[in-house]
């Protein structure tokens, strides 16, 4: 673990030691309450505490009562939902290369543990479905979508997952990619999404537009 994430990891147990049992909103409208308290996000899963966007992580963000686990999302060479950061393999498992080149049972037999501590040995790249399985009742969820995905058809999967489901009112879905939430909407009116917008990557684009 590097300098950055404990420091990070640090910073995320501190907020989220103050946040009482019972005070975390149940769903995504109570989160976005501006009258309530500061939120607390656990990116990539609690991802200073276990492996990022791992089962193990996003068990630790519901451990320390964060408000929302926060993951991404991509697609397999066979048209799965996988969470995982990078459009690469490289950084955080024990494989290499595109991560669309490759089919779900693939991927799931690569380590994305070890990288992080030995003890997480053997974690497995999750599917968004089995993420959704960890969190329903527990703890609400940003879902990424990573634009690498979108013309690829993720966009749909991720609404039918989380509509199967019904955790329509626990999942907010988030992208840099315009195109993402424009079809999120188009798809799903009524699953939640947000903006992600960054200067380096955004460079003469507006905001909201």
């Amino acid at each position: 673990m590097n300098k950055l994430s404990i420091i990070c990891a640090a910073v995320l147990l501190l907020i989220a030691s103050a946040v009482s049992a019972g005070d975390q909103p149940t769903t995504i409208d109570e989160f976005y309450d501006t009258q309530a308290r500061t939120r607390v996000i656990a990116h990539r899963g609690f991802s200073g505490a276990a492996p990022e966007n791992t089962i193990a992580a996003v068990r630790a963000a519901i451990e320390i009562q964060a408000d929302m686990a926060e993951i991404d999302v991509t697609l397999t060479s066979d048209g799965h939902i996988v969470v995982i950061h990078d459009e690469t393999l490289d950084r955080t498992t024990n494989g290499g290369g595109l991560v669309s080149d490759f089919s779900l049972t693939a991927l799931q037999q690569l380590d994305a543990g070890s990288w992080f501590a030995p003890r997480f040995a053997g974690e497995r790249i999750p599917t968004l479905d089995a993420v959704l399985d960890e969190v329903e009742g527990r703890i609400l969820l940003n879902v990424e979508i990573k634009s690498e995905s979108v013309d690829r058809g993720v966009v749909p999967k991720v609404a039918s997952s989380i509509r199967k489901r019904g955790m329509i009112d626990q999942v907010v879905v988030s992208s840099f990619s315009p195109p993402a939430l424009e079809q999120m909407h188009s798809e799903a009116p009524e699953i939640r999404t947000a903006v992600l917008y960054n200067t380096k990557f955004h460079k003469g684009q507006d905001s909201v537009e």
